[in-house]
């Protein structure tokens, strides 16, 4: 396991929290395959509340340890340090042996890959593979509601066969380096947690799955580990687990190609 970056606490996150409780009424979502009229405002209100609870701060960092499974048996493991500011740039630092000192950089409209014998960034795309289902920017987006947009389209209620209710919202990439041009995001129609994400290619093919698995943390809800799976490899998935995030300031110089060759 990776070790926890230090814990937050429950006064840090609790008034972003409350500024993104706003939800749909219960009693709207409750017929199964229910079609419901939202504003865009609404529907943006529940994607950013979703994103508090894979990442609970605007700017900070965690640790990211992905690992491959075939037949339930790990067969391999690499761990990521994750920096990310408010403007939804992020930073990849890889942290293992093989692979230490190649950082990747995702900017609104690029995704950069540095490999330190290069001594040069060089250009690559979000969706990339990194290691198993997992892509380079599965592991350094964690802002749906800064790469992505509703796609306009009513938002599917349902019940699942535990009784709960369940919404789904079409989202289409909202700026050039979104990892995926489309997603069916799946939430928990009460509360607004991620449960599930399907993810699409420009062509409409679905590429994989995430399923998310929601922990407390310091008393809130936090996503510790998405699950991905891709459609006719039902002997392999690849988990990504995460630290306790820490909120954190950077320089603006940390995002930028200059910065991220040094």
């Amino acid at each position: 396991m990776i070790s926890a970056l230090p814990v937050i606490t429950r006064k840090t996150i609790q008034p972003l929290m409350a500024s993104l409780c706003l939800l749909l009424p219960v009693s709207a979502l409750a017929d199964t395959a229910d079609k419901t009229a939202v504003t865009a405002a609404e529907v943006k209100q529940r994607i950013q509340q979703a994103d508090t609870v894979r990442s609970r701060f605007n700017s900070g960092e965690l640790l990211s340890e992905i690992t491959l499974y075939r037949n339930d048996k790990a067969v391999e493991s690499n761990r990521y340090q994750v920096q990310f500011n408010d403007n939804g740039d992020s930073r990849v630092s890889m942290l293992d042996t093989r692979s230490k000192g190649q950082k990747v950089l995702l900017l609104k409209n690029a995704m950069w890959l540095f490999v330190p014998r290069t001594r040069k960034a060089i250009r690559i795309t979000p969706m990339q593979r990194l290691m198993g289902q997992a892509s380079y920017g599965d592991v350094a987006s964690l802002s749906w509601a800064k790469e992505y947009r509703w796609d306009g389209r009513p938002l599917v209620a349902k019940t699942d066969e535990n009784g709960s209710n369940r919404v789904r919202i079409g989202l289409i990439a909202d700026r050039q380096s979104a990892t995926y041009r489309r997603i069916q995001l799946w939430l928990d129609a009460d509360n607004n947690h991620p449960i599930k994400a399907d993810f699409f290619l420009a062509s409409g093919k679905q590429m994989k799955s995430a399923h998310y698995q929601i922990e407390q943390l310091d008393g809130l809800p936090f996503v510790r580990t998405t699950r991905f799976l891709t459609p006719g490899k039902d002997k392999e998935y690849t988990l990504m687990t995460a630290s306790d995030p820490v909120e954190a300031q950077f320089p603006a110089s940390l995002f930028t190609r200059q910065g991220f060759i040094r």
